[in-house]
């Protein structure tokens, strides 16, 4: 199997960093399509946004800073960061930036090894903790995401991989607390978020929304707050950007992409894209091209 690295002096021409920064990102279509991001930020900000995978990333020198659950971190070299899927986040560089490595692995992933590390079904791991400093852990996430950058031997890269997710899950991970999954389903919530994923093209109002549940346009903002940590706007922003991963994975245009999703255009695309991920779309389906 061969990864095509990005290089993304050459690849975000459309948006491109800063003469101290770059960004390589690739996609192992063996582990679920996990993503992977090699990186080194000055000036770039990600805007607030959701993932519907983990984000785990090593930092490797220097400082991000990021809110995630309402709390502002600092991480720092040696520093592990651990996001669980479906929460708002954003992040930013420290005075003079910092480098990292970020793996993005699927729930479906992090069940299966939770599972393996069971020896029978278990559901993918909730983690408390958004910043540990634990030298076992960040070692092995560092070994394995270079072995994966580095494309080389499966068996060896496999095991690393597995290692590394097995003694975080197993360091750091909990079981997921029902209650806490059913405050997350909440049904009025639930409905407003299913309705924005099925009409990502179109210009809802926020009273139109509130509407849909009997809600007043302050009572909507805040239950989403509360129950998905992000207003109703940042969770359609995040969501047209999952929609465009999907369809530029499955070979579509970025042009077409964008209409699918519900941006304006392309570049409206590109610039919230790049927000979120790090990459262009461009960047972004050449790594999805094994």
């Amino acid at each position: 199997m061969t990864q095509q690295t990005i290089d993304q002096q050459s690849a975000l021409a459309a948006e491109p960093l800063g003469a101290a920064e770059e960004a390589r990102f690739w996609r192992d279509p063996r582990w679920r399509d996990l993503e992977c991001l090699s990186a080194q930020f000055v000036r770039h900000v990600y805007a607030p946004h959701v993932h519907d995978t983990y984000a785990l990333g090593v930092i490797e020198a220097g400082v991000e800073f990021y809110r995630y659950r309402g709390q502002e971190h600092a991480a720092g070299a040696g520093d592990l960061i651990i996001l669980d899927p479906h929460e708002l986040h954003d992040g930013r560089p420290g005075e003079a930036g910092y480098r990292y490595r970020m793996m993005y692995p699927a729930q479906e992933l992090m069940a299966e090894i939770a599972g393996e590390l069971a020896d029978r079904p278990r559901e993918a791991p909730h983690f408390p903790e958004a910043l540990v400093g634990d030298p076992a852990v960040t070692d092995a996430f560092r070994r394995a995401h270079a072995l994966l950058e580095a494309d080389a031997e499966r068996l060896q890269s496999d095991g690393a991989l597995v290692e590394a997710l097995a003694l975080l899950i197993r360091r750091c991970g909990e079981r997921p607390d029902p209650a806490r999954l059913a405050r997350r389903e909440d049904r009025a919530v639930a409905r407003v978020a299913e309705a924005i994923e099925e009409t990502l093209d179109q210009d809802w109002s926020l009273e139109d929304l509130a509407a849909l549940v009997g809600f007043s346009r302050y009572r909507l903002i805040r239950s989403f707050r509360k129950t998905l940590g992000v207003t109703p706007h940042a969770y359609r922003l995040s969501r047209r950007v999952i929609r465009a991963k999907r369809r530029l994975a499955a070979g579509a245009s970025p042009a077409d992409a964008a209409l699918d999703a519900g941006f304006c255009d392309q570049a409206h695309l590109t610039r919230c894209f790049k927000s979120v991920v790090g990459v262009t779309p461009a960047a972004f389906q050449r790594a999805c091209r094994t």
